[in-house]
């Protein structure tokens, strides 16, 4: 035991007052008497010797009293093994403090956030004025690669506000690591962790390696519950939007509580004007869908979001999209001789398709670039450089439509080989063979493909024939089937794209499907998925990389994302029509950006948090005590139970005082001495 105050120990001198007191307290005695003595000679050896102990128990508890007063103005403790450490100005303390979306949640009547801070701007107090501090956040800032003075840490800490960023601890150990050993080495550092211990974001703690000669104090700022509701997908009904006419957008909302969720209420936006209203209960640890319908008076780009309200985790109550309105889908419809006019009697009755017909001889490179869906209608030959381009065309994400020549060539099947659909086979056929074996079975409702398209399949529907002229493996998906449950239409997804192929041509000697009622549902949600697969409704920030098709397909141009008055430059590159642009770190705001080139909007681009973060599930103590329970140099602080953590900290670390149990001791001994006098009389 070791003293702050060492000079109040000369006070001890002061428990000669009640000792001197004591022997020196010879009160006058008024002589009475009496007739007979011998009685009162009994009662006097009695009352003297009761006297005598009660006056020695009320010296003690007085020179107790003293003595434990002057031992708390001396204020003594224990000090820690690590007080050394501590206090060596010339050791370096790095802390980490989460500033993470989910830092959003309460403890008490305080932010997760708040108390960190609050907790580091107290940390740094325990230290000498001389010691050096880095402050690593989630933002990862050049400063935060560098020691600094206490006096910049607390004003830093002022600063600090939430972020879209979160970060893994092995990459957080990493920094901190690199940091203290650059510039503080062969000491014993301390490495702080301010953080509510996400499970979803911090990594596995299993791989977790922790520098042995380094002193962690992990303190997790988690709150007692852990509610949240967050939207997990958003998809359109019909994957293009159009003007004057109903549109359906569906929702799909997570609820992590641990209760039911009743009524709900969702808004959706669109140009920062309310168009729809939902309400939905969502069960505990569950989702649950809605649709809401709308209708758009003029086409364009629009800005749409959904918003409810959640507490206190706000930051994912708002979900960003962005919707094409009335977008023009440009279809090619590529052939080698005369063909049918079914395919051009379903697109160019709609002003949505950018319907041409060009024989194939006359396709040219820029042309192919605009296509976002070509159809290959009964060609033959497809070989040279005319494949190498239909080739590049799919792997770029374009959509390609193939109904095969009467007379498929050795040299089709080997383009088709080239998109990786194997086990091609010509099938010899005599056309107007409509038996029960070329017959289709009605399609399959529940398949992606057909949502929306239909809501029930008659039972007494008469569906068309097709006699095939190739068959190929069972291995995309097939949309439609015959009666001998052979492929009769299949989608392949190849590279970035997708290729549809049917078993046999439209000409009516083959088959009746240019006819028949399914075959409009079927060629618009083909060009309708065209479209789609190249336009997103919306990016989350964990993408890094965003891809976006343009209409300028000239290099060295530089693209800007642009968000209310703030401009960012990122990295990019052209290939074709196609930009790929690289989020800048410096972008950590969810919204709407505007993607210019020369100061014109070519585009705009929706951007959400992650939904990483919107679980909301935290390690406990319990749990970071296992994991770490064989590591001697990592210390746990549980603020559940000790409320003041930097007090427990410097109990533990520094010094243990003992002054608050003397002056319990000394209140003992003087409610002793009271006891003392009022009752032994």
């Amino acid at each position: 035991m070791q003293f702050v105050y060492p000079q109040f120990l000369w006070a001890l001198l002061a428990v000669l007052i009640p000792i001197l007191i004591h022997l020196l307290n010879f009160r006058r005695v008024k002589t009475i008497y009496f007739s007979q003595v011998r009685l009162l000679k009994e009662v006097k050896a009695e009352t003297q010797t009761y006297k005598r102990i009660r006056e020695w128990l009320i010296l003690l508890t007085r020179i107790g009293a003293i003595i434990f007063l002057v031992l708390a103005f001396a204020q003594p403790f224990i000090p820690s093994i690590h007080r050394k450490n501590i206090q060596n100005s010339g050791n370096l303390a790095s802390i980490y403090l989460d500033n993470s979306f989910s830092m959003q949640n309460e403890i008490g009547n305080e932010k997760a956030l708040d108390l960190g801070i609050r907790y580091a701007q107290d940390l740094i107090k325990v230290y000498p004025k001389s010691m050096q501090f880095q402050l690593l956040t989630n933002n990862f800032e050049n400063i935060e690669q560098y020691p600094s003075t206490s006096e910049k840490i607390a004003d830093r800490l002022t600063k600090l506000r939430l972020t879209g960023n979160y970060r893994n601890l092995n990459i957080v150990n990493q920094r901190q690591n690199n940091l203290v050993n650059r510039y503080s080495p062969n000491r014993k550092n301390q490495i702080f962790w301010f953080s509510d211990f996400q499970k979803s974001t911090v990594g596995d703690l299993s791989l977790l390696k922790l520098d042995s000669t380094q002193q962690y104090y992990l303190v997790p700022l988690r709150a007692e519950k852990t509610p949240n509701i967050a939207v997990d997908s958003l998809w359109l009904e019909n994957p293009f939007i159009k003007a004057s006419e109903t549109n359906q957008i569906n929702i799909r909302i997570k609820n992590y509580k641990t209760e039911q969720v009743n009524n709900l209420s969702l808004k959706l936006y669109l140009n920062d004007q309310q168009v729809s209203t939902a309400s939905l209960n969502i069960p505990a640890n569950s989702t649950a869908q809605t649709t809401f319908n709308f209708t758009i008076t003029e086409g364009g780009k629009k800005k749409g979001k959904i918003v409810f309200e959640d507490y206190p985790i706000t930051f994912d109550n708002e979900f960003f999209f962005t919707l094409n309105a009335s977008p023009t889908i440009q279809i090619i419809q590529l052939f080698e001789k005369n063909t049918t006019n079914f395919i051009e009697s379903v697109y160019q009755n709609e002003s949505v398709f950018e319907h041409k017909k060009l024989n194939i001889n006359n396709l040219d490179n820029d042309k192919l670039q605009k296509a976002e869906l070509l159809i290959l209608d009964e060609v033959s030959n497809i070989e040279g450089e005319i494949a190498n381009q239909l080739q590049k065309f799919v792997q770029n994400g374009g959509s390609l439509l193939i109904y095969p020549n009467e007379k498929p060539t050795n040299a089709f099947l080997d383009f088709l080989k080239k998109l990786n659909i194997g086990n091609l086979k010509i099938v010899e056929n005599d056309s107007l063979r409509t038996g029960t074996s070329a017959e289709l079975l009605p399609p399959d409702i529940q398949q992606p493909f057909f949502r929306g398209i239909f809501e029930k399949i008659p039972q007494n529907l008469t569906m068309p024939y097709a006699n095939a002229v190739i068959r190929w493996a069972d291995a995309g998906e097939n949309l439609l089937k015959s009666k001998t449950r052979q492929p009769s239409m299949s989608r392949f997804l190849v590279g970035n794209g997708i290729v549809y192929l049917s078993n046999s041509p439209l000409q009516i000697s083959y088959s009746n499907l240019g006819k028949h009622a399914l075959f409009v549902p079927l060629m618009y949600k083909i060009a309708a998925l065209s479209k789609s697969n190249s336009e997103r409704l919306s990016y989350h920030f964990s993408e890094k990389t965003i891809k976006i098709k343009v209409n300028k397909t000239q290099k060295n141009l530089q693209y800007e994302l642009v968000k209310d008055k703030q401009k960012y430059v990122p990295a990019q590159v052209m290939r074709d029509d196609e930009l790929t642009l690289e989020l800048p770190e410096q972008i950590t705001e969810a919204g709407f950006y505007e993607l210019r080139l020369n100061n014109k909007v070519e585009n705009i681009i929706a951007l959400n948090y992650d939904k990483i973060e919107s679980n909301i599930n935290f390690y406990t103590p319990q749990e970071l005590q296992s994991r770490f329970s064989n590591q001697k140099n990592v210390q746990i602080y549980d603020i559940q139970k000790a409320k003041n953590f930097v007090q427990t900290f410097k109990d533990k670390n520094i010094q243990y005082n003992l002054w608050k149990y003397m002056l319990i001791i000394v209140l003992v001994f003087l409610a002793t001495e009271i006891a003392l006098i009022r009752l032994l009389k």
